[in-house]
């Protein structure tokens, strides 16, 4: 097992494990670290701790988590010394996930730090601003780096597409168009390290689309479980297995509750 790390300066490394290719990123100031999100197994969370400790020289102080769903959450457990900042509804939507395994049930650790309006932190070069940014979830946080011409989406944006089962698509567009004014060229998603903002972008065509392919094929469970990623997506974007298994979940979504109908 290893983990992938990107470099987006000096004292800043995005770091992609291998369970769900989930992120966390380090912000270094000398040898104290802000960290946001934690990676998705206990496995990440622990080559991601010998990482800091040996590589690094360092040590986690303070991690920002964006939400509360447990492919995020696995490294709050292993630097039991850092403090945890989040949104106050982050239990909220750690209770309210619904495929998680028995590892990933063990993943809950309550914030020290809750907060529900935008602030500010500086750490080292670096100003962040956090800010509530709900619509996937109830406990989202984004994150502004100016200065690194950087957004953290978390998951409002999956890949090119918007995945709504806990949340209105209307509200997930909202989340979205949030998130595209701030003008940022390059985003940190949930996963897959560091990706272009026009994700964002497609995120939002991906939503307009399905709606309108739904209104087409008026709510009947078999027309719509045939709409394919494909015909959501911008024409030069293509999909990958990872988003086909969130379209298809969407899909159920659309059908259970009668969306769009």
């Amino acid at each position: 097992m290893s983990l992938k790390t990107q470099s987006l300066a000096p004292d800043v490394l995005v770091v992609i494990g291998d369970t769900y290719a989930s992120n966390a990123t380090l912000f270094l100031n000398g040898p104290e670290v802000l960290m946001v999100d934690a990676l998705g197994s206990r496995a990440d969370a622990e080559a991601l701790r010998r990482f800091v400790q040996d590589e690094l020289r360092a040590r986690v102080r303070l991690v920002v988590s964006t939400h509360g769903f447990s492919d995020h959450l696995a490294g709050l457990q292993v630097f039991p010394e850092a403090l945890v900042l989040a949104h106050e509804r982050l239990e909220d939507t750690f209770r309210a996930e619904r495929y998680q395994s028995e590892e990933e049930a063990g993943f809950f650790r309550a914030p020290e730090l809750r907060v529900s309006a935008p602030l500010r932190l500086q750490w080292g070069h670096h100003a962040l601003e956090v800010f509530p940014n709900t619509g996937h979830t109830q406990s989202t946080l984004n994150i502004d780096v100016p200065a690194l011409d950087l957004l953290f989406s978390a998951d409002t944006a999956v890949g090119n597409m918007a995945y709504f089962a806990y949340g209105a698509p209307a509200d997930i567009d909202a989340a979205l168009a949030r998130v595209e004014a701030r003008g940022r060229s390059r985003v940190i998603q949930g996963h897959g390290g560091v990706v272009s903002s026009s994700t964002l972008g497609s995120a939002r065509h991906y939503l307009r689309t399905l709606e309108s392919a739904v209104r087409e094929a008026r709510g009947e469970p078999e027309r719509v479980r045939a709409i394919s990623l494909g015909a959501c997506l911008p024409a030069d974007v293509l999909g990958g297995g990872f988003e086909e298994v969130f379209h298809k979940r969407n899909l159920d979504e659309v059908i259970a509750r009668r969306l769009w109908a």
